[in-house]
Formats: C-alpha cells, sequence, structure tokens
C-alpha cells in the first residue's frame, strides 16, 4: 500500500456518501487516503449488516482510495476487537479499509504518527451497554502505557486531553441537555497523561462535533478534510 496524500476529517457515523463525494470532487485514487478520527460507525449491530453493507458501499465506490479510522466511542467494540492484524499492526477490515489501533505508530507520506482512539459517551446513561455503547471505549492506563516516548509528527485521538477540553468548553460543549459534572472526563483525563509523555508538531481530534483551530497545535474536526 502506497499512500502519497492523506486527508482526515471527523466524525461520519456511517455516512460512507459523505466521503464518496469527497473522493469525487477531489478525484481521488489508489495512492490516497482519508483518515476519520473516530466514531465512523462501521460496526455498530451485533448482526454485522451495517459493517457488510457498509464495505460493500465502500468498496465499489471508493474508486481504490484507502479508508483509514480510529476507534471513538461510538463502536460496536466486540465485533472491532475480532478482525485480523497484518504485521504493520493495522486491523484489516476490506482490501480498503483499515482500523488504525489504539497506542500504535504509523507512518504515512513520511511523517511518525501516534495514534490513540476511544472516549467516553458523555450520554452512556441513556444508552444500553454492549447494545448502543461499550465499556471499552474508554482509554486505560495500559493503553498509554504502550506509547513509547519521544516526538512525533502527528497525534490522531478521538478525545483530546481533558486539559484541552476545560480551556476550550465554550467551543467544545456542543451537545445541549447534558450536566457537564455528570460526564465521565476519564479518556481526557488519560489523554493529558499521553501530552505529558510525549512532543508533537499537531494534534487532530474528533468527538466534539465542531471545526475548531485551538492553541498549542490542536485541531477540533468534524467536516473539514485537512491534508496532512
Amino acid at each position: 500500500m502506497e499512500i502519497k496524500r492523506m486527508f482526515i476529517t471527523g466524525d461520519i457515523h456511517g455516512d460512507i456518501q459523505r466521503l464518496i463525494y469527497f473522493i469525487q470532487r477531489m478525484e481521488l485514487g489508489e495512492t490516497d487516503g482519508i483518515t476519520i478520527l473516530g466514531d465512523a460507525g462501521l460496526f455498530w449491530r451485533k448482526d454485522k449488516k451495517d459493517l457488510e453493507t457498509n464495505i460493500f458501499n465502500w468498496e465499489h465506490t471508493c474508486n481504490g482510495v484507502h479508508l483509514f479510522f480510529l476507534d471513538g466511542n461510538h463502536e460496536n467494540f466486540k465485533l472491532l476487537n475480532q478482525i485480523p492484524i497484518d504485521e504493520n499492526n493495522m486491523g484489516i477490515v476490506s482490501n480498503h479499509i483499515h482500523y488504525l489501533r489504539r497506542g500504535c505508530i504509523y507512518n504515512f507520506i513520511g511523517k511518525k504518527i501516534l495514534v490513540c482512539g476511544g472516549a467516553d459517551s458523555i450520554d452512556k446513561m441513556r444508552r444500553v451497554e454492549g447494545l448502543t455503547w461499550w465499556k471499552e471505549e474508554a482509554i486505560t492506563q495500559e493503553d498509554i502505557d504502550r506509547v513509547p516516548a519521544g516526538h512525533y509528527d502527528y497525534v490522531f485521538t478521538h478525545c483530546c486531553p481533558k486539559t484541552v477540553f476545560i480551556d476550550n468548553m465554550v467551543y467544545l460543549v456542543t451537545l445541549t441537555g447534558i450536566d457537564q459534572n455528570k460526564v465521565d472526563h476519564t479518556s481526557e483525563e488519560m489523554l493529558d497523561k499521553l501530552k505529558d509523555k510525549i512532543t508533537f508538531n499537531k494534534w487532530y481530534f474528533g468527538h466534539y462535533h465542531i471545526d475548531k483551530e485551538l492553541e498549542g497545535n490542536f485541531r477540533c474536526v468534524l467536516n473539514d478534510y485537512i491534508e496532512i
């Protein structure tokens, strides 16, 4: 697999067609890639119907473009954790769909990229465990311990470090009707620990449903497509 151009975007929640429109508009092909920063929504129902449909739709309309994704919080982790892993520590969903796993380091277009997906569902009190949310969504201390200290060109995560969230709540709290004092911020706290053990040029994340450049070389992504 040779990737010459890589674009990143935010949560699509299963909306493959949004990506297909972008591929067509940009005339992308087999040496191009798109990375979703979590909540791709490819894995959801336990009967695998969503997954099979998403694979079929992508493979028949993607023009050879490779789709990469992090896990977010809206994923069926029971299915996600069953997919095979290749020699590059990528989960292989299909010929052109690849899962970038937590705590792994990847090299695209000559850049060193650290990936750590996962986040806490802020509305999990309304969801059903094992059906509409999975406890594996949360980032753990073990996930952080696997990451080698050092410098990275890019960091890709789904949520952001808690200190970044607190400093930018006016932008990042986009879902109304949720008492933030009752929200579980464990995963964001784990990413604070990650931030303290590495250096980086740019950190991209999704999750908060906004496109926003933040101080400290952080960028929240939703609908934008950013070429790295």
